[in-house]
């Protein structure tokens, strides 16, 4: 799936003001957030951990429905940036990136970080009820699939939304055979479509770009 900008495609409304102007790396949020995913992932590696969850920093920030319930609530945030091996960081932080770009274009950076968090925190406290106590959770990709969600709405903006579903329910799918959290990516993608069709709907005019969504 890509996107390309050009002149000859269905039109897209914009307002998110000088973001054509020259800006500096972290203020894209998208990026600040993969820096952040990756400075978890650093520490947790230099703390011990490769492919398991036994330093205290995981232990800490990764959620238990155990530990949520004994207090330690902290980790329906903070298991968001948790990731348990090299290729669970890689595969998220490039939906991340990708997802990420389209939505902070066609969001603010405040309606874009609320669908990202929103969708990861419900994705989250989903799981605190259809996980078994004791299962080790986390990941980026509850929020990522709430951005999967809100492109869904930025496609029926654009009237291509038939693709943009397509593609959830693909990735969807072939998430699903991992053994990886399968409710936090359902209500993240739930969560995600909603916010990004309230924010849709609350903003009109402002620039406008060609923008073409392919599968």
């Amino acid at each position: 799936m890509r996107n390309e900008a050009s002149s000859n495609v269905s039109q897209m409304s914009f307002n998110y003001g000088q973001y054509g102007q020259q800006r500096g790396f972290l203020s894209s949020p998208t990026n600040l957030l993969i820096v952040l995913n990756i400075i978890v992932f650093i520490v947790m590696l230099l703390s011990g951990d490769i492919g398991d969850c036994n330093s205290l920093v995981c232990q800490l920030m990764a959620q238990t429905s155990q530990a949520v319930y004994q207090g330690a609530y902290w980790q329906l945030f903070t298991s968001m940036f948790v990731h348990f091996g090299f290729t669970h960081i890689i595969f998220n932080m490039f939906g991340l990136y990708y997802l990420g770009r389209i939505n902070e274009t066609r969001f603010g950076t405040a309606s874009y970080l609320t669908i990202y968090l929103a969708s990861g925190l419900l994705g989250n406290v989903m799981s605190l009820f259809l996980l078994p106590p004791a299962t080790l959770s986390g990941g980026a990709s509850g929020a990522i699939f709430g951005l999967v969600g809100s492109y869904v709405a930025i496609a029926r903006q654009v009237r291509q939304m038939g693709a943009a579903l397509l593609y959830a329910a693909f990735v969807f799918i072939m998430s699903s055979g991992l053994g990886v959290n399968i409710y936090a990516h359902f209500f993240g993608l739930i969560s995600g479509l909603v916010l990004g069709l309230l924010y849709s709907r609350q903003r009109s005019g402002g620039y406008s770009t060609g923008y073409n969504f392919t599968v």
